[in-house]
């Protein structure tokens, strides 16, 4: 039940990131601070959990519930504007960050896991870009509109992403070891 909790608390925070957002000059796709909670969320809660919780997430949004970025929600919204691909790689990138923590890729190395988990959200991201008719970006600026611009934001976010979930990891390291002392 605690974990249901948790779980849920994340998709809450991740529609509170969403609806911090702001835009680059000709770009449709908005900076948020979405892929740093979808970064968290596979950190913290792992595989099975993360993974519940970003499907939740995406289902919610499907189903009408306003939880994408700026209050989106609808099957219009996964399927036919130009940050579905991105909801496409929040789905992917969450397992992956879970199950590379769960896996010895916490603590200290944790920010591999984000780094892998941030270019899987660009992966289906820029496929749908590309091979939707959004009349952007243009013919032969996919990766300079769709994810070079986001690189810098991206790594500020998946550092700091990586530094919670670290430090969360050595907390509870020392909380343990304190149990075990006194126990």
């Amino acid at each position: 039940l605690q974990r249901l909790g948790v779980s849920l608390l994340f998709v809450g925070i991740l529609v509170a990131f969403g609806r911090l957002t702001f835009y680059l000059p000709d770009n449709p796709v908005p900076i948020s601070l979405q892929t740093g909670g979808v970064l968290l969320m596979g950190g913290v809660l792992g595989l099975r959990w993360g993974l519940m919780s970003i499907l939740i997430y995406y289902l919610l949004g499907m189903a009408g519930v306003p939880v994408f970025k700026d209050g989106g929600n609808g099957w219009h919204y996964v399927s036919g504007t130009v940050t579905a691909g991105y909801l496409i790689g929040f789905v992917c990138a969450v397992p992956l960050v879970g199950y590379l923590s769960q896996h010895g890729w916490n603590r200290g190395r944790v920010l591999w896991p984000m780094l892998l988990g941030n270019l899987l959200i660009y992966f289906p991201a820029l496929l749908w870009i590309h091979f939707q008719d959004f009349g952007w970006p243009p013919v032969g600026e996919l990766f300079q509109s769709g994810m070079y611009a986001f690189l810098p934001g991206d790594l500020v976010k998946l550092m700091l992403a990586s530094l919670v979930v670290g430090t969360g990891w050595s907390l509870v390291d020392r909380r343990d070891n304190r149990s075990k002392d006194s126990g």
